[in-house]
């Protein structure tokens, strides 16, 4: 026996994103409301990766092979897209708010599109730089 896990980049899509819900949580804040759904050209990228996938095992001797649902989660990213200037994003090179001055976000949230990988090592890479960008700017009482 043996496995195999392909993942894809999801294409990015206006209506998957994250809202507020009217129900409150015990601490009386608005639940999150999470909405994703697959593009047409996620799920024929993963049926095509399950196809190659049974090929390989096959060519190997495999007498069955079982394509494996993708797991529930997500690394959901884009929702700040960083970019040069406000008419294209969010934030800008630092993370930093196009409209408030002072606002940072230091979360996958301001990547425009997913990588190969898991996105940790990037935010975090990303959140070192700007903390360093930060410390400058108040020792310069930019900010």
């Amino acid at each position: 026996m043996a496995g195999m896990w392909l993942v894809g980049e999801d294409m990015s899509q206006e209506k998957n994103g994250i809202t507020l819900s009217s129900a409150k949580d015990k601490h009386g804040m608005p639940v999150a409301n999470v909405h994703f759904d697959d593009h047409p050209n996620d799920i024929a990228m993963r049926n095509h990766a399950y196809g190659r996938g049974a090929a390989i095992y096959e060519a190997v001797g495999a007498t069955r092979t079982f394509p494996t649902t993708p797991y529930p989660s997500t690394h959901n990213l884009g929702t700040n897209r960083m970019s040069a200037n406000a008419r294209d994003g969010v934030v800008n090179k630092w993370g930093q708010t196009h409209d408030i001055k002072n606002l940072f976000v230091s979360d996958g949230s301001q990547f425009t599109t997913g990588g190969a990988e898991n996105p940790t090592l990037t935010i975090v890479a990303l959140a070192t730089r700007q903390a360093d960008y930060i410390a400058t700017q108040m020792a310069n009482n930019s900010i």
